[in-house]
């Protein structure tokens, strides 16, 4: 491929292995089990998985997208889900160096970097979806400390993380020209006020264990406050191109799975790869659809080494993530016939991802946009 040399590609080596290795057999116990995936996450962090694309002043090794995107390739081939949370640790440690004091870089962002915590952001509410005004977390100044009250809905990892960002109201209106009134605290879940409340079941993205938590006169000083909200919130918009390169990777393994599937299903003493020329024509055209994928993403990665931050350009790869990884994971299920919903297989497991992957890719862009556009 034209985006690898032979560091990157040494580089894809290792992410391939280390996800057929580690992520592999972990898929499945996430899956049925809803198993937690906490101790891998934060062996990836030790083994330096996390530094990509990080700046170095938080503990990174600087921008390299490309590597970044090989990574998220090469976990989505084996999980989306694993996938997912592999891609939010970079997305919320990655626009810290541009908003969090030098204390918080050291006591929060580089462990995270290093594998040593684990990150999460709480900022859903029942109440309000992307009208912030309408939140009912809010914080209270309290001499040198904060005060929160309130909780926080369809929370990633709910009771998986060492350390929150937890958005809160601090005025009665919000200056959306200075973003004065809405804050971000770091807020330990160790804290005696916090508390995690039911974990959901979800059609897809299972071992994200997604959930309520609640905040119960939280006491967080003010050196945990972020000085520059603005910074974390329009930082995750530029990360979350990561959702094309999980969606790339789960569709080469389906179509990859279904193309084994017709060489070996063998009928009247002839495979269906053989003798079924329209199955062949059907694989072809999604292989040319992930093929153009491929290159739209990894043509964006190359453009972000060099500085370029074409967010039009991320959006529409964002959005197109779901739609491709269902649409691959739908044909494939039909290529294969009845072995195709057989949950071993994977494919249906897949299936079910996209669409949770589609909701979480929207969810996140009318967040980002709604503040935006409030500017």
């Amino acid at each position: 491929m034209w985006y690898l040399n032979e560091e990157r590609r040494l580089l894809q080596k290792t992410f391939r292995s280390y996800a057929q290795k580690r992520v592999r057999p972990l898929a499945l116990e996430m899956e049925d089990n809803d198993a937690s995936s906490r101790e891998a996450l934060l062996e990836m962090g030790k083994l330096g998985m996390f530094t990509m694309p990080v700046a170095e002043s938080c503990g990174g090794t600087g921008p390299d997208y490309i590597s970044w995107g090989l990574l998220l390739e090469e976990l989505g081939k084996e999980s989306a889900t694993f996938g997912f949370l592999a891609l939010l640790r970079q997305v919320f440690n990655g626009p810290m160096s541009a908003a969090c004091s030098e204390e918080q870089i050291r006591k929060y962002v580089i462990p995270a970097v290093n594998g040593e915590i684990l990150m999460g952001l709480a900022g859903n509410e029942p109440a309000g979806g992307n009208d912030l005004m309408e939140y009912q977390t809010k914080a209270v100044r309290d001499g040198d400390d904060w005060i929160i009250n309130g909780g926080k809905v369809l929370v990633t990892q709910a009771d998986e993380v060492d350390v929150f960002m937890v958005i809160a109201l601090t005025r009665d209106q919000i200056d959306f020209t200075t973003m004065q009134g809405l804050d971000i605290f770091f807020v330990p879940t160790s804290d005696p006020g916090f508390s995690v409340g039911h974990i959901e079941h979800k059609v897809g993205l299972n071992g994200s264990r997604t959930g309520s938590v609640y905040f119960d006169n939280c006491r967080v000083s003010e050196s945990d406050r972020i000085p520059n909200p603005w910074g974390i919130l329009m930082g995750f918009g530029p990360e979350l191109s990561g959702y094309a390169a999980l969606a790339l990777g789960g569709a080469e393994t389906m179509i990859a799975k279904t193309a084994d599937y017709l060489k070996n299903r063998i009928q009247m003493g002839r495979s269906l790869w053989d003798t079924h020329q329209a199955a062949r024509h059907d694989l072809a055209k999604l292989q040319m659809e992930v093929y153009n994928f491929r290159n739209a993403l990894y043509g964006h990665l190359a453009n972000r080494n060099c500085g370029i931050h074409d967010s039009l350009e991320a959006g529409a790869l964002k959005a197109a993530t779901g739609p491709l990884m269902e649409k691959v994971a739908s044909e494939c299920m039909l290529l294969m016939g009845g072995t195709g919903v057989i949950h071993e297989t994977g494919i249906e497991r897949y299936y079910r991802d996209a669409k949770a992957l589609q909701i979480a890719c929207f969810s996140d862009k009318t967040f980002v946009d709604t503040v935006a556009g409030s500017l």
